[in-house]
């Protein structure tokens, strides 16, 4: 542990190791260098040895004096250098030290020349070099130069540690101890150490000193701003809470994170945790999902508002809610996106408008469509059987005998058989528009009809039998009437809902100048097979 904390230690330990390895790498270096040296040194000896006794050599060898060679044999072995001589007479032995090889590989020639003719060679002088007497003495000298060394080394890296403590880990040490006791937040400043107010440790005071001050006024400005968040905080969700419109946060699975109270006195709960997930709360559930899907996947898409019917706790009650979605999104990256729904209560709203729009568009008797929305629906069948290739039709219905129901039983009696006839004609069928064109006249649209005209037959026929039927105004009062019927194909009959209107109230009049109680087709447009 005190290895761990003490920087001095670690310096002194790095530069010990470091001039250690440098000591046995260089001490390995002279070793070998030094032993290299004391053996070339040897080589050259024995070398300055042999051109010594060249010229006597050379005497004995031409005089053949045995004696002469003896003795410089004896005089080579003497030295410490030469473990063994001989002299050789061309490539035969002939004087040398007993035991010496001559296929030995450290062996060194010499050749002996003619004393008279330097051109001539007589002989070769072989020398054995003392090979551990050389070793030992180069082991020697190489050991004791890298003692040397290695002692060099080691009192370098002794100094050098002491003079970086003194110098650099010391006042680095004095500088953490003093870190250690700064208080945030508090005005202490640290003091440039003596001797060190230019150098690295001077400018680093002076660093620690900047970032000292950044980091109080940075504290101050945090907890200025920590302070006005949580004044903010206070704010929002007061308004969260108190808000008149509700409110709730959605995941990205469409769990409710949070709702507040406007949400649950609109909806009923008395809880907060009632329902799991958004989409439980409304009657459009596959499609609020869906667009929640969609609204999430759309990047340009933040807000969207829209119109839906809220399910209160209690299932029986649905209201109408204005939905404001908008998405909140974190603010790191890869951070899930919020979705922050706002709700307000159009209930009342959306009934009022829904029957202005009925009333605008619809007969109040009959609650059929009136002829301003007949016409429109007509038109836009006839636009779809354009785009299709198609045909549609009209049935221009005029009933027969109404006029003495109003004039002998009075209105309340006529608008009793209206509203009857009216159901009637609504049931001819779900695909059908079935419109109160004015007093005792109702237009009947179909679209995809058949070439041969076969339901449009079928549903005149099953129109007049219906009307046929008696109608019970009360308890007392029992009327019957009938119905004349004019029948229009668009194209075949006119271009416009005006041409098919008139050639079918055309066809209306001949049926009812043939006795009434029967369907006839328009005639023909002009230019139509």
């Amino acid at each position: 542990m005190i290895f761990n904390r003490k920087l001095y230690i670690k310096v002194a330990l790095v530069i010990g190791i470091g001039a250690f390895i440098a000591a046995v790498v260089a001490s390995v270096f002279f070793y070998l260098d030094t032993k290299f040296r004391a053996e070339q040194l040897a080589t050259n000896q024995i070398s300055q040895l042999a051109l010594t006794v060249e010229s006597t050599a050379s005497v004995a060898l031409y005089v053949q004096d045995a004696e002469l060679a003896k003795e410089i044999v004896q005089g080579l072995e003497i030295n410490d250098l030469v473990a063994g001589a001989m002299l050789t007479e061309g490539d035969k032995a002939w004087m040398g030290s007993r035991g010496f090889d001559l296929q030995a590989a450290e062996v060194i020639r010499f050749e002996i020349h003619h004393p008279f003719f330097s051109d001539q060679t007589l002989g070769k002088l072989l020398l054995m070099p003392n090979q551990a007497y050389i070793d030992e003495r180069a082991t020697q000298g190489a050991v004791s130069q890298a003692w040397v060394l290695a002692i060099q080394a080691l009192a370098i890296a002794v100094l050098v540690s002491l003079l970086v403590h003194k110098t650099l880990t010391a006042p680095l040490n004095f500088l953490t101890q003093k870190v250690e006791q700064i208080v945030p937040g508090a005005n202490a400043m640290l003091t440039v150490p003596r001797r060190h107010e230019k150098d690295e440790i001077g400018c680093l005071v002076r660093g620690i000193n900047t970032l000292i001050n950044n980091l109080n006024e940075s504290l101050e400005q945090e907890r200025g701003l920590r302070a006005r968040t949580e004044q903010l905080e206070r704010k929002f969700r007061l308004i969260f809470e108190k808000a008149s419109a509700g409110i709730c946060l959605v995941d990205s699975n469409n769990a409710l994170l949070e709702v507040n109270e406007a949400f649950c006195l609109l909806s009923g709960s008395q809880t907060r945790s009632c329902r799991s997930t958004l989409v439980e709360w409304f009657e459009e559930q596959a499609e609020l999902e869906e667009f929640l899907h969609n609204f999430r996947s759309d990047p340009f898409a933040n807000h969207v508002e829209m119109e839906l019917q809220l399910r209160t706790v209690d299932s029986d009650i649905l209201k109408w809610v204005h939905c404001l979605f908008s998405k909140v999104q974190g603010q790191q990256e890869g951070e899930e996106t919020i979705l922050e729904v706002m709700m307000y209560d159009v209930t009342e709203r959306t009934y009022r408008e829904r029957m202005i729009r009925f009333e605008a568009e619809h007969d109040m008797l009959t609650h059929l469509k009136n002829r301003r929305a007949g016409e429109q629906v007509l038109r836009e069948l006839m636009r779809r059987a354009d785009q299709n290739n198609a045909m549609m039709g009209l049935l221009l219905i005029d009933l027969d005998r109404f006029k003495p129901v109003n004039d002998i039983h009075g209105h309340e009696a006529g608008d009793a058989v209206l509203k009857v006839v009216a159901e009637r004609l609504g049931a001819l069928g779900d695909d059908v528009m079935v419109a109160r064109w004015g007093g005792d006249e109702f237009v009947i649209g179909v679209p995809s009809v058949d070439k041969d005209y076969t339901r449009l037959r079928s549903l005149a026929k099953t129109a007049l039998s219906s009307l046929y039927l008696p109608i019970a105004v009360n308890d007392e009062l029992e009327c019957e009437i009938g119905a004349s019927i004019g029948i229009a194909v668009y194209p075949h009959h006119g271009s416009t809902l005006e041409q098919m209107l008139e050639s079918a109230d055309m066809a209306m009049y001949e049926v009812k100048q043939h006795g009434r109680g029967n369907f006839r087709f328009g005639r023909l447009s002009t230019g139509v097979a």
